[in-house]
């Protein structure tokens, strides 16, 4: 696992990849006059409100056999693929010529990537020096010393790592945080008692010991090595963290000085190493988001066989390369994720990579993607949505029966301190420093050159710790489809990849913009005060702003919420209230401020409430919901739509919903907050 992969407070991952096609003025248009027969054209609506509204889509969709889902953040995904297969393979064909450094980056990525020979020649390339020196290790404390120095270079942890992002109690300042053990799964995953995640986890252990015999090991030995590794990580795990915990700044923000971990650590970790390696002294603060985990490794380390240490390591790093290295260890990689997530078929060895470089150069190919695509004459119209909705939600906040004046007048001041990130960033990241690749005929090697810019990044990333926190630099990129809420910045991000149909579209109406972008964006600023952003103040900081009453109001409604969608299951598959929580409370949160945007413009609420359940239709293999279900901090589309509008009130007057109806939740059952 690699650290930089750790330090984004994403609020709200809707994972894929999307290059926007123009946009316009959506929120200023007017309803379209055509009436609907809504018992005619959505039967069933009062029973199932998601599967009947989108029936006509589900009957026209068929999950691709290469992929887990199909929904409108994948149809996006699958067009958007084109477009960066195409601009990366154009910059090859001109990488080594340009000056244009993007260009030149996403180009040797390409070629060297592609050049399966040199590939599967070079093996582990620059990264088999430090493979050597754990094999060289004669006890725990000399691995560590290796993985010490691997992970400051490239990033890549197994029990020790470290990465800078902002102090959760001042958002102006840098601060270390410790990446105590890699667990190879979640610890949900590991003890889960799901048929589906269990045999993810047996392929998992499968596709370790693969990766073992493809770096030498016999069939025997690799089975053996990754037997006791990953009985090691499920034992590690039981210590670790619970997923929904990971949200809870009040048990993942535990402040110590470096000299803290010599204590726990002990001869284990070489702390002078620690110190020179990362430019940090004894006196320095540390932040360690999981202590139980930190300490059961601890313990691990200072008691466990220092070869079962070193197979650990390695067979983290295995896992950290498998697709960067040789042709054959991706194919491995590929096969194993196919049976894992339940497809018929592997993606295509040119998908992989262009996801893979997309990743690893997010920004790179996303300035591309802005200069050959991007239209931003939307940011304007999405602009003036988030003002309607910051005044709207100003009113709601002032009328909330249950909140105190004292408490009031912060959370406006916070809400009036909100700012939005539209379309694409006005610094970009890769501009701070330079990164050396070569192409093929320089001897370029594709592992190399993916190390090449994770060590350009981490060479960046240390020498400024020192400096205040750079708010202008996004933390995602704006191919993507995605939106979110910046803990720390006191946010919300829209990206470019997001503006476009079915989530924004100039030809669409104020109801269909309303239902799809009106609701992220309001999505995204009720995290701002959902069970994790509340504990963050105006300026991005950890603060308790809240009256003591009010605090405990807050819990209780938020318990609420957590037993309401702990009742929600789809295909037998049980929602986790706690894990979903922060999601739930700003999807709660949002369908009440656009329904009183709504209804303060005189728009009809059932086309809104109908683009809101069309924007979360998806079809999902049981395999790949298993794993949602498991591990994801949202829940399912269907229980997003469905117990979402069981729960606005609203919803009952613009259809009709009866106690005769499915869709009918007793009034005082239903969870409301904001």
């Amino acid at each position: 696992m690699t650290t930089s992969t750790m330090n984004k407070a994403v609020a709200s991952a809707l994972a894929a990849v999307m290059l926007v096609i123009g946009a316009g003025c959506g929120m200023q248009q007017q309803s379209a006059p055509a009436a609907v027969n809504w018992e005619e054209q959505y039967p069933g609506y009062k029973t199932d409100f998601y599967e009947a509204v989108n029936k006509a889509q589900f009957d026209e969709w068929e999950i691709p056999d290469s992929d887990p889902s199909i929904g409108h953040f994948m149809t996006l995904e699958l067009e958007n693929n084109q477009r960066l297969l195409k601009i990366m393979k154009d910059a090859a064909q001109s990488a080594g010529t340009t000056n244009d450094r993007d260009t030149a980056v996403v180009g040797a990525l390409w070629a060297t990537g592609s050049d399966i020979e040199a590939r599967n020649a070079g093996g582990f390339g620059k990264a088999q020096r430090f493979i050597d020196a754990i094999d060289a290790a004669r006890t725990t404390r000399e691995a560590i010393k290796a993985s010490i120095d691997f992970n400051r270079m490239y990033g890549y942890y197994s029990f020790f790592g470290m990465w800078l992002a902002p102090d959760s109690a001042d958002g102006s300042r840098k601060v270390h945080y410790l990446a105590p053990a890699d667990l190879g799964l979640t610890k949900e995953e590991w003890h889960s008692s799901i048929e589906e995640t269990k045999t993810r986890v047996k392929l998992y252990e499968e596709l370790m010991a693969q990766l073992w015999v493809e770096s030498g090991a016999s069939a025997e030995e690799a089975a053996a090595k990754v037997s006791s590794v990953t009985k090691a990580m499920r034992d590690l795990s039981g210590s670790a963290l619970d997923q929904a915990d990971v949200y809870n700044a009040e048990k993942t923000y535990n402040v110590h000085a470096m000299a803290d971990l010599e204590a726990v650590y002990g001869e284990a970790v070489p702390m002078d190493h620690v110190y020179k390696a990362y430019g940090v002294g004894p006196e320095d603060t540390v932040v360690i988001e999981d202590e139980g985990l930190w300490k059961a490794a601890a313990k691990f380390l200072n008691e466990a066989d220092p070869q079962l240490v070193k197979d650990y390591i390695k067979t983290c790093l295995f896992s950290d390369l498998s697709t960067m290295n040789t042709y054959d260890a991706f194919r491995k990689v590929s096969e194993n994720h196919r049976k894992r997530l339940g497809l018929e078929e592997e993606k295509s060895f040119e998908q992989n990579l262009a996801g893979q470089i997309n990743n690893r150069v997010p920004f790179q190919c996303g300035r591309l993607y802005a200069n050959a695509y991007y239209d931003p004459k939307a940011e304007a119209d999405i602009q003036s949505m988030v003002d309607d909705f910051l005044t709207v939600y100003a009113k709601r906040i002032n009328g909330l029966e249950w909140m105190s004046a004292s408490t009031k007048k912060e959370a406006l001041a916070k809400l009036d301190a909100i700012t939005a990130q539209i379309g694409i960033p006005d610094v970009w990241p890769q501009d701070q420093y330079e990164i050396e690749v070569k192409m093929p005929e320089e001897g370029g090697l594709y592992i190399d050159n993916v190390l090449a810019v994770q060590q350009a990044e981490r060479e960046y990333e240390f020498a400024t710790k020192d400096e205040p926190v750079d708010k202008t630099l996004w933390s995602d990129a704006p191919q993507t489809i995605n939106a979110f809420y910046d803990l720390s910045c006191n946010n919300i991000t829209l990206l470019a990849g997001i503006l476009n149909s079915p989530f924004y579209s100039g030809d669409a109406t104020e109801e269909e913009n309303l239902g799809g972008i009106g609701m992220i964006i309001a999505h995204e600023i009720t995290h701002a005060f959902d069970s994790s952003g509340s504990q963050y103040d105006s300026n991005g900081n950890l603060r308790n702003w809240w009256a003591q009453d009010d605090a405990k109001k807050f819990e209780e409604l938020g318990q609420s919420v957590v037993e309401y969608y702990s009742a929600q299951s789809v295909r037998g598959m049980q929602v986790d209230g706690q894990l979903t929580l922060g999601e739930n409370i700003a999807d709660l949160g949002a369908l009440a401020c656009v329904s009183a945007v709504a209804k303060q413009r005189g728009l009809d609420l059932r086309k809104v409430y109908a683009a809101y359940a069309n924007l979360w239709a998806e079809e999902v293999r049981d395999e790949y919901l298993a794993n949602l279900v498991t591990t994801d901090s949202h829940a399912p589309g269907k229980v997003r739509v469905n117990a979402a509008l069981s729960a606005t009130d609203d919803f009952y007057d613009a259809f009709g919903i009866t106690e005769q109806d499915a869709m009918y939740v007793a009034p005082e059952d239903r969870p409301h907050i904001w």
